[in-house]
């Protein structure tokens, strides 16, 4: 009988801090500089759609990578079953700057409500796709001490409510603005939960330090 062999997370952290980097990246060149200086102001305003877009975007994949952060850092080892899966998770996360793109280009007039609505899946499945790691070093025991689970069903429980969200999102794409609007309200609120982890986390070092002194 075949066992799945269980790997360090040195190679998982890099490779994926690689991707997550270059995709985050790649999103501002879908920023184009205006042609010409006349009406330059005019000319950046009109580009809104493709600031608006990147905005989104940024904020999304950055508390992402948070919280792919936090959930690596609970790990204590890897199995192949796991790199699998985050592979998954890699091949969403790489899709945003397309979808992004898309978006942008197509925020205003036909398409609308396509574009608009392959983004909100595309972030949608990307979010799902993390609460499904998170879940999955939560059960595998040998992969995440006792500690530690606690951790990843706090990360495994909000990226499934922030894709549900996401999820209703898109259905209300009757309003595609409104539905853009609630894109980067949900990805600040994303952003902000795991900023918020960390600031308290530091905080009780501190207080732990101290008192220790």
């Amino acid at each position: 009988m075949s066992t799945i062999r269980l790997l360090p997370t040195s190679r998982l952290k890099a490779f994926s801090d690689g991707v997550y980097a270059i995709v985050i990246t790649l999103l501002v060149l879908d920023l184009k500089v205006p042609e010409s200086s006349n009406d330059l102001g005019g000319a950046l305003l009109r580009s809104w759609p493709a600031f608006l877009a990147y905005l989104v975007s940024f904020v999304f994949i950055g508390s992402s990578w948070l919280a792919h952060t936090r959930l690596t850092v609970a790990l204590v080892t890897a199995d192949e079953v796991f790199n699998t899966m985050n592979l998954l998770l890699l091949l969403l996360v790489t899709f945003l700057p397309f979808s992004s793109a898309l978006m942008s280009h197509y925020l205003v007039g036909p398409g609308q409500r396509l574009a608009v609505g392959l983004f909100g899946v595309n972030v949608t499945l990307a979010t799902a796709a993390s609460a499904v790691l998170a879940s999955y070093g939560r059960y595998k025991s040998e992969l995440s001490s006792a500690k530690d689970r606690a951790t990843l069903a706090e990360i495994a429980q909000s990226r499934w409510m922030f894709s549900a969200l996401m999820g209703l999102s898109v259905v209300v794409l009757l309003l595609p603005s409104v539905a853009v609007a609630f894109y980067l309200l949900l990805s600040a609120l994303m952003l902000m939960r795991p900023l918020r982890i960390l600031t308290l986390g530091g905080r009780r070092q501190d207080d732990t330090g101290e008192n220790g002194a």
